[in-house]
């Protein structure tokens, strides 16, 4: 599925980069496994049958109704990226406990906090994660978002020192980790957390690409955050390099290209 381009590392942190080659195979884990989780396909699905039961019995036509559910709601190239972003780290084990396209008050809003907020189970044993996604056509290495007080390292460099986003995130967790199997992640995860002085917990930094790999684009950054995040926390920076124009993936989502 993809090539590794680059890796290195300085202390805790860590950086990669990794190539997706074949366009096609590409193509078609965007309109299906990426939009599955980019729409909310598992929640989704069951709130539109109850509309349609709640809908029974009354006035509205129904033709109507389904006009409504069938209305699309376009999604930009970042939010494709952040779910795409999603999609592979589930891909290597992590555990998503909420999809947080549930928590979007009006289409296409970005919300507060972390883009990535979930587990990492291993040996029986979780771990909290947290990331952000920056996705960039932009042809400077490393490009402009990662850079500046909105850009990626200064946001993961915020993730790994205050301890105030880090309980408002694990009160958002709290609330979301309902089934018995999430809550046991959580409760490993925060135990870990808490008993390292709130050090123990992987930050993910995903540089999502359509530009040829360059090391540039996370070497010089990594080995600023290493000189601030200290074990156990762990820091991994990922550019993926992918073979279709990021202004297509919104058209690539839905199976389709322009002619």
């Amino acid at each position: 599925m993809y090539t590794n381009c680059f890796s290195n590392s300085n202390g805790c942190v860590s950086w990669h980069g990794k190539r997706w080659v074949d366009g096609d195979a590409f193509s078609e884990y965007l309109s299906s496994r990426v939009r599955s989780r980019l729409i909310d396909e598992e929640y989704v699905v069951p709130f539109q049958e109850d509309l349609r039961g709640l809908a029974t019995g009354t006035s509205m036509d129904s033709s109507f109704l389904e006009t409504l559910l069938a209305s699309p709601v376009e999604k930009e190239a970042w939010e494709v990226g952040e779910a795409l972003a999603e999609c592979l780290l589930e891909d290597e084990g992590a555990r998503w406990p909420w999809n947080m396209e549930r928590d979007k008050r009006t289409p296409r809003a970005s919300l507060p906090g972390a883009d990535l907020i979930g587990f990492m189970e291993k040996n029986g044993e979780a771990t909290l994660i947290l990331g952000e996604v920056k996705t960039s056509a932009d042809s400077q290495a490393p490009p402009q978002v990662m850079t500046g007080k909105s850009g990626m390292i200064q946001q993961l460099e915020q993730l790994s020192k205050n301890n105030d986003i880090h309980m408002t995130i694990l009160k958002w967790l709290c609330a979301r980790c309902t089934t018995p199997a999430m809550r046991q992640l959580y409760e490993s995860a925060v135990k870990k957390y808490l008993n390292s002085t709130c050090r123990d917990v992987i930050l993910f930094g995903f540089l999502m690409r359509d530009t040829l790999p360059n090391e540039l684009d996370l070497k010089n950054r990594g080995n600023a955050l290493a000189k601030i995040a200290t074990l156990p926390m762990q820091i991994q920076l990922n550019a993926w390099y992918f073979p279709h124009p990021i202004n297509k993936w919104p058209i690539l989502i839905e199976g389709t290209q322009n002619e």
